[in-house]
């Protein structure tokens, strides 16, 4: 019965896959369409095939407007992507439904990092950049404290506390960039980034972000049996032969680089680590194996459609941020509330 029941959710698994995998290409479509300027998709083909036949008669306002929107399209389906992966994989290695890319401080030392940026001038690729390091530094951090004040520098309480401590000092450090920032340029530039967009995104931020989240995410793919281990515990990977601890960090680095990486393209948007991997997991169990390929495409998805609902429901543009914390939210409260009727 047990074979039978894990056929039937393997043949669910890959039936949702496939949806994903249809659905992708077909928002992104949708997402270059719609807008405040509508664009016909005879002329989306028509752009596509002009790459191949520069005789193709596209005016230059369509292109220039599909170029925005593809560079801006692909932005969100990575950063959805690597924020829902490392989601997912947090929750697994910490055994918490509630875990996030925000546990381990990551977010807090990349807005310090783009807010430092900022302050500096550095230019679109100097805060990526510096975002990027600060994300991964903030976790360093986190690890190297947690080796340092613990017994045993593999203690996931430890982990968290300190993830928390590194966050608020990070936080505290992006307070004082907005404290000292120019009011007229500076802070309303820190303020938009913290509240997440992609806005100003282009193909060379893409190209910037490709490479880490790609890799980071093929390392997490390869790594879902260990995760499947280690979601049951220490004592129950043991016994499977699995060291819990050394096989913890390599997760937690990749899933760190992953989601650094998509936070320098996007900015702070939240819930999209902590609500799709809930989401993935009703649909298809809690098997990585499945699980996380449905996370990592549904992540896509699911930020691409934000992006479209922050740039074209209202007159001017809502932040990404402010969209996915105002859907994110209830969802969530939502998804608790479900789970504790059911268990009443």
């Amino acid at each position: 019965m047990a074979l039978h029941s894990w056929e039937e959710q393997k043949k669910h698994g890959k039936r949702v896959l496939v949806c994903l995998m249809i659905a992708l290409p077909v928002c992104l479509v949708l997402y270059v369409s719609l807008g405040k300027y509508y664009v016909p998709f005879r002329d989306i083909f028509a752009a596509i095939a002009s790459m191949w036949d520069q005789q193709a008669d596209i005016s230059q306002k369509i292109v220039i407007i599909l170029n925005s929107r593809i560079a801006r399209a692909l932005g969100a389906i990575l950063a959805g992507a690597a924020l829902a992966t490392a989601g997912a994989a947090y929750q697994g290695i910490f055994r918490n439904p509630l875990a996030s890319p925000a546990v381990l401080g990551a977010p807090a030392g990349a807005s310090f990092g783009a807010a430092l940026g900022i302050l500096l001038a550095a230019g679109d690729t100097g805060v990526q950049l510096l975002s990027f390091s600060f994300g991964l530094c903030a976790v360093l951090a986190t690890y190297f404290i947690s080796k340092s004040v613990g017994k045993r520098g593999d203690s996931l309480i430890l982990l968290l506390l300190i993830g928390m401590v590194v966050s608020a000092f990070f936080t505290s450090l992006v307070s004082l960039t907005q404290y000292v920032a120019d009011p007229e340029s500076q802070l309303p530039a820190i303020t938009y980034w913290l509240m997440g967009g992609l806005t100003d995104v282009s193909f060379h931020d893409i190209r910037v972000a490709v490479l880490p989240i790609a890799l980071g995410i093929i390392v997490l793919m390869l790594s879902r049996w260990n995760l499947n281990v280690m979601a049951l515990g220490d004592e129950e990977a043991q016994s499977l032969g699995v060291d819990a601890a050394k096989a913890r960090w390599p997760v937690i680095i990749f899933a760190t680089l992953i989601s650094s990486a998509a936070i320098s393209v996007c900015g702070t948007v939240g819930w999209v680590g902590l609500v799709i991997p809930h989401i993935a997991r009703a649909l298809v169990g809690a098997n990585y194996r499945i699980m996380l390929p449905v996370a990592t495409l549904m992540g896509g998805v699911y930020l691409l459609v934000m992006d479209l609902i922050a740039r074209s429901l209202f007159a001017i543009e809502v932040p990404l941020g402010v969209v996915t914390s105002l859907v994110g939210g209830p969802f969530f409260i939502g998804i608790l509330l479900k789970g504790f009727l059911a268990r009443d």
